[in-house]
């Protein structure tokens, strides 16, 4: 770059020369983007940034990222706030043809290439360093007139996770064409951290196109963590299709992704045919026309359909790697000296030889060029950043990235991941998740591949202490999984053929990863093996798949991201993820549970007769809610239940026309479902508005005649199934919790129920009594119970053939109102017209058809005495019934809370731990500003009430420090720093404290501090 003005090249004669259009030609070597050690270049009045901005949308008004958060945009995100999208993500990705925000993916919408995408787009038109007009219509836009898209991505697999990719497509969105282009990366790496920049080794592999570094002593501003390799591959180059030469040797000249023709001629129309936005059965633009559809270059949504144009790796006349320097930094080696940093080391051609042999801080320079660039035209050019543990690990990384690469990014990917919830309790842990992953299909394979769940635990969010297992190179590869009180590992999987070590190794690894043990699955866990209260510890629950021998896949784990802000202790947990303190709970904690109904079940009967039972287990009691009220409603074919929690939801929004609005829940009843306007009148469902009740969407359409009005306020009040038609009946615990609560059920087929069936008490008769279905047959049986009740005459009951007999049959079947049965006697012994002992009567039954059902046979007691029964006796027969669709249930939740008595007994509990406090606390966090120093001193006080004051003095009476202490009611628990309340550190010796807890009394006691 030169820091002379960008000026309209002349000829010999001093006259413009003129290009094909008769346009003036401008020379300008380069814009400088102007980084510095401190930031970038700004103007001399301090106000402008002279350097790449980011850009909340393009000239057409096409999204890039939400204005309103202080996030790049990433796959991953969530909706925290509730507004129906991703916080990250701007209103603009919403795709109507799939009625939801999806991501703008390169290859499809709604899917990143990798486990985690990142996206943004930059220009540089706030540079006015230079007096250059790329858009002469707008004199206030400077730089070159460039936008940069910027896709990085990352995988999990431990093949690939110790690499990064940096994509960026270099857009010309000026009017003027720009030639003798050079797209160029400046690195400046620091091996052993920000300290550590004196002692760096680098070196170049022309071969490999691959640039490294490694730190000469092996040693890092961590304490005792030996640092690894770094560097960068670089993987694609921009093409350049104007110079008729043949740049990247595939037999073809000049191939384009901007020239509307299939180059290499790769694209499918039985596969490939699927329309702009990358996805089948949308009918959208291009969609099964026969014809391949290039992607529109000016909309990130619209990236085209498969293997043509952009998403075509091989449609681009790749010119490679043009240059590379690796100088030390300082003198004119900085990014400032612009010119000299263009001039001396990005000229094509040159490939400075790099030295191992001399340590320093070594800077990399990569450039690949020249080419033109015209008005409208993208470039695109794509490196891999690498770690590694050592120089075998590192290049083995960079292997895996050049096969990413030539796959087009296409790479094994791990299931879904699970939402972990973590519950903090006394020296334990409590971790439920969701089954997610386990109906995860994988594009790769084409197969649902989910095999099993592995938990993590670790101090360090990274949970880098936890890569134990090594490769055959000796280098940190594989994460060993949390081990039980037990000693087994915490991993969970299917049963089925899979299991041990998969028959698929890493490739160059010589390792494999470890299926399970054929265990089965669960969906919690409480961890109490050597929890320590006090402690913070980051647990990961990741599903994995088994691999596909045939494709020569190895299985794939899902990622564990936490992100720490060392500036502000700020932790970013993904949802499979979980940051955690065990504790006890505050004094006079009580847990919530569920309500008895009455003094045999917590279940209310509502409708309906099955035998059932229900289980319930409390995992999380802090999620119960007060007095909440869930409905268990069933259906069949197949025999399914649902739990519909009857707590009205109630949500704001605004009403968007014709944009899907997706409520915070799903699976929603219709018939408790309001809307209402503005002014709170309830409008109504398919007139104002549609409902969707299985997906919990809402959308007012330009079609129906609404009184709502777009861009209206309007508010939502629904209930939603928290369980939807579960299959599990056998006591599984794979249901999800609700509330805190998971509900076990188990279910029974209609059968005799012996150990019920029997003489009722008080009888005095002794018949042995046999009960079974009429011919043997189990289409005779019927659900119900039944009481046999005699009589002191014989023509208590008289069939529908004129025989008598002593006794009455009821069907007593709780939930129905007692009513009399039809009986039959089967009079074959003495055929009198009457019972008589040892004779059966069978249960008749003529709606819908007659058919006789139960068949009811007495006989003597074995060796017994034969006592007859008299009249008042009675003989109960029970039976096993399947839930049916008349069953309802309803179950009653109360919410954890403080019992104040029991607070007041429990105050002299209270201790401060350690105590005393020596030198140092193995509970105190690393100071993650200054990892070379110790972190804040610590302790904390336990069993504390979940409101009161703490006061610490000297023990002259002074005043140290206040601490007041309001919690949650299951936390007992509060730190304190040994500052002052000045925040200076308490000198040694013997404090006293104070616990004022108001009404419920007070606790004083010593604390002594020995540095």
């Amino acid at each position: 770059n030169s820091h002379i003005d960008a000026y309209i090249k002349k000829d010999a004669n001093g006259d413009p020369v003129l290009d094909d259009d008769g346009n003036p030609v401008w020379v300008a070597k380069a814009i400088s983007d102007g980084l510095v050690s401190l930031g970038g270049e700004i103007s001399p009045d301090g106000k402008v940034f002279w350097g790449w901005e980011p850009l909340a949308y393009n000239d057409l008004g096409v999204p890039y990222g939400d204005p309103n958060s202080p996030r790049i945009p990433t796959s991953n995100d969530v909706d925290r706030d509730g507004d129906g999208k991703p916080d990250s993500w701007p209103e603009g990705w919403y795709n109507a043809n799939l009625k939801k925000h999806v991501w703008p993916g390169a290859l499809r919408q709604g899917s990143s290439n990798a486990d985690l995408e990142s996206f943004f787009v930059v220009d540089d038109r706030s540079n006015q360093e230079f007096k250059y007009y790329p858009f002469p219509e707008d004199s206030t836009r400077l730089g070159l007139g460039i936008e940069i898209e910027c896709r990085y991505y990352q995988w999990s697999n431990p093949l690939a996770e110790d690499v990064i990719f940096l994509i960026y497509k270099v857009t010309n969105k000026s009017t003027k064409d720009l030639n003798e282009v050079v797209f160029g990366m400046w690195g400046d790496p620091h091996i052993g951290g920000p300290s550590n920049w004196r002692d760096d080794l680098s070196y170049f592999d022309e071969e490999m196109n691959m640039v490294y570094a490694w730190d000469e002593d092996g040693k890092s501003d961590v304490a005792g963590r030996k640092p690894g390799y770094f560097g960068y591959i670089f993987l694609e180059s921009p093409g350049n299709p104007h110079d008729g030469i043949d740049n990247d040797g595939d037999g073809m000249v000049d191939e384009s992704r901007n020239n509307g023709i299939d180059d290499d001629g790769d694209w499918d129309p039985e596969t490939d045919d699927v329309g702009i936005d990358g996805l089948p059965n949308t009918g959208d633009t291009g969609e099964d026309d026969g014809l391949p559809t290039a992607g529109n270059a000016y909309d990130i949504r619209q990236p085209g359909e498969p293997n043509f144009e952009w998403t075509d790796l091989d449609e681009s006349d790749m010119i490679g790697l043009t240059s590379f320097a690796a100088p030390n930094f300082g003198g004119n080696n900085r990014i400032s000296k612009d010119h000299y940093i263009y001039t001396t080391y990005m000229t094509p051609g040159q490939f400075d030889s790099l030295s191992a042999d001399v340590a320093g801080d070594n800077i990399f320079l990569y450039g690949s060029g020249n080419f033109t660039l015209k008005a409208g035209e993208a470039r695109r050019f794509s490196i891999a950043l690498l770690v590694g543990d050592g120089f075998d690990d590192l290049t083995l990384n960079a292997k895996t990235a050049r096969q990413i690469y030539d796959t087009n990014y296409q790479f094994a990917k791990p299931p879904e991941k699970p939402t972990l919830t973590a519950v903090p309790g006394n020296e334990k842990v409590t971790l439920y998740w969701d089954d997610i992953a386990e109906s995860s299909w994988d594009p790769i394979s084409k197969e649902y591949d989910f095999e099993g769940y592995v938990l993590y635990r670790s101090t360090d969010p990274s949970f880098l202490d936890q890569q134990n297992i090594t490769d055959v190179n000796g280098s940190r590869f594989l994460f060993e999984p949390h081990t039980t009180e037990t000693g087994g590992w915490a991993k969970w999987d299917l049963i089925n053929e899979y299991e041990g070590p998969s028959e698929i190794p890493y490739a160059d690894r010589g390792v494999a990863y470890h299926l399970g043990n054929n265990t089965g699955l669960v969906h919690s866990f409480v961890d109490s093996n050597n929890v320590i209260n006090g402690q913070r510890y980051y647990y990961a629950i990741c599903s994995y798949d088994h691999g596909n021998k045939v494709l020569g896949i190895g299985p794939s784990e899902s990622s564990k991201t936490i992100t720490l802000n060392p500036e502000t202790n700020e932790i970013f947990l993904d949802i499979n993820t979980a940051s955690v303190i065990p504790r006890e709970p505050a004094a006079g904690y009580s847990s919530g549970y569920v309500a008895d109904y009455d003094t045999i079940s917590t279940l209310k009967r509502i409708a309906g007769f099955g035998t059932g039972d229900f289980a319930f287990e409390i995992l999380d009691p802090m999620a119960i809610e007060d007095t909440n009220t869930f409905e268990i409603t069933f259906d069949v074919n197949p025999i399914r239940y649902s739990i519909e929690d009857l707590s009205p939801i109630i949500e704001t929004r605004l009403i968007k026309e014709n944009v899907f609005i997706t409520l915070k829940k799903n699976r929603l009843n219709a018939t408790r479902f309001i809307l209402k306007n503005s002014s709170g009148t309830v409008m109504t469902q398919g007139q104002d508005y549609l409902l969707f009740p299985e997906a919990g969407q809402v959308v007012v359409t330009d079609t129906l005649n609404s009184n709502i009005k777009d861009g209206e306020e309007v508010t939502f009040e629904y209930t939603h199934y928290a369980l939807w038609e579960s299959r599990h009946l056998n006591n599984e615990e794979a249901n999800p919790v609700i509330d805190g609560i998971k509900i076990y059920v188990k279910g029974e087929p209609l059968s005799l129920n012996h150990e019920k069936s029997k003489w009722i008490e008080g009888s005095t008769g002794n018949y042995a009594v046999t009960v079974g279905p009429f011919d043997g047959k189990a289409s005779n049986m019927r659900p119900g119970d039944y009481e046999i009740r005699w009589f002191n005459n014989d023509d208590a009951y008289t069939d529908t053939l004129n025989n008598t007999m002593p006794f009455e049959i009821w069907n007593v079947t709780p939930g129905l109102v007692p009513f009399k049965e039809r009986i039959v006697l089967l009079d074959y012994l003495t055929r009198n017209k009457k019972w008589d002992m040892g004779e059966d009567v069978a249960l008749l039954e003529i709606d819908p058809k007659t058919q006789l059902t139960w068949l009811i046979s007495f006989a003597k007691p074995g060796n017994a005495t034969v006592n007859h029964p008299i009249g008042g006796d009675g003989y109960y027969i029970a039976t096993n019934r399947p839930f049916t669709s008349a069953d309802i249930y309803q179950y009653e939740t109360q919410a954890s809370a403080i019992n104040p008595e029991m607070a007041t007994n429990e105050l002299g509990d209270i201790r401060v731990i350690p105590n005393p406090y020596v030198v140092t606390n193995v509970l105190e966090p690393l100071d993650r500003q200054n990892p070379r120093d110790r972190g804040p001193r610590k302790v904390y006080f336990d069993k504390l009430p979940n409101e009161c004051t703490i006061r610490i003095y000297t023990t002259t009476g002074e005043l140290v420090k206040e601490i007041t202490h309001n919690s949650a009611f299951d936390d007992g628990q509060e730190s304190w720093d040994l500052t002052t309340k000045d925040n200076f550190p308490i000198a040694f010796g013997v404090y006293i404290y104070h616990i004022d807890a108001g009404e419920l009394g007070e606790k004083i006691g010593r604390l002594a501090v020995i540095k």
